[in-house]
């Protein structure tokens, strides 16, 4: 018995002394987790060429990227909204030119350059002076109406009011489409174009056609219409 008691407080005495101190490590196992920890590598260096590249791309995204983030102000989507509308949606554009036009007739009178725009089923003379619009006469040809501006008449309403109402209704669109006046009257042919001369009680005309030039003179009220075709 008393040797079983001293073999056992022998074995007690070596457990204990085997124990590890709290706060050190065995130096075994320090050698061990550092041969198993690889070494840290430095990045691979970057050329000028690959820098200047990723650079551009990252300024090309951010920009990309604030455009689709970017509103348009109310000034600029109204502008949009505009050029995407056609100013005649129900019309066909087939011919616009630029022209010398001038006018002089009882409501107004100038000399300035516009677009002559002619479409399937009207006719567009936009006249501007120093950026803003002077004339802006839209011509039906198939309805019976004439308009200046928002202001809108018959043909023979409109002849009352700026020319005179002894014109047929059909004037106007006729001389604005380079075409005989008056069913012809007095038409004489020219080699490039013709000339009419007619006189009445109410008017006395001379009206040719010439290329790229209109004229139209009624000296007895007082109305001069000319045009001449500008180089696009």
């Amino acid at each position: 018995m008393r040797l079983l008691l001293i073999a056992v407080a022998a074995l007690f005495l070596v457990g204990c002394s085997a124990k590890i101190v709290p706060g050190k490590v065995h130096e075994k196992t320090i050698k061990a987790t550092a041969e198993m920890s690889p070494e840290p590598q430095a990045p691979a260096p970057v050329s000028t060429v690959e820098l200047k590249k990723q650079t551009t791309t990252s300024v090309q995204k951010q920009s990309q990227e604030r455009n689709l983030t970017e509103e348009r102000t109310p000034a600029e989507e109204e502008v949009t909204q505009k050029e995407k509308k056609p100013r005649f949606p129900r019309s066909k554009l087939l011919t616009s030119s630029p022209y010398k036009v001038t006018m002089k007739t009882k409501k107004f009178s100038f000399s300035d350059t516009g677009f002559m725009n002619i479409y399937d089923n009207l006719i567009n003379l936009q006249v501007f002076s120093m950026g803003k619009a002077v004339l802006d006469m839209r011509v039906s040809l198939k309805d019976d109406e004439i308009c200046t501006g928002k202001l809108c008449n018959t043909k023979h309403g409109f002849n009352q009011t700026f020319l005179t109402g002894a014109y047929p209704d059909t004037l106007i669109e006729n001389v604005l489409q380079r075409k005989p006046i008056m069913g012809g009257k007095n038409l004489k042919e020219m080699t490039r174009g013709f000339i009419q001369k007619i006189v009445s009680k109410n008017y006395v005309i001379k009206y040719k056609i010439w290329p790229g030039n209109v004229y139209f003179k009624d000296s007895k009220n007082h109305i001069i219409i000319k045009l001449r075709k500008l180089p696009k």
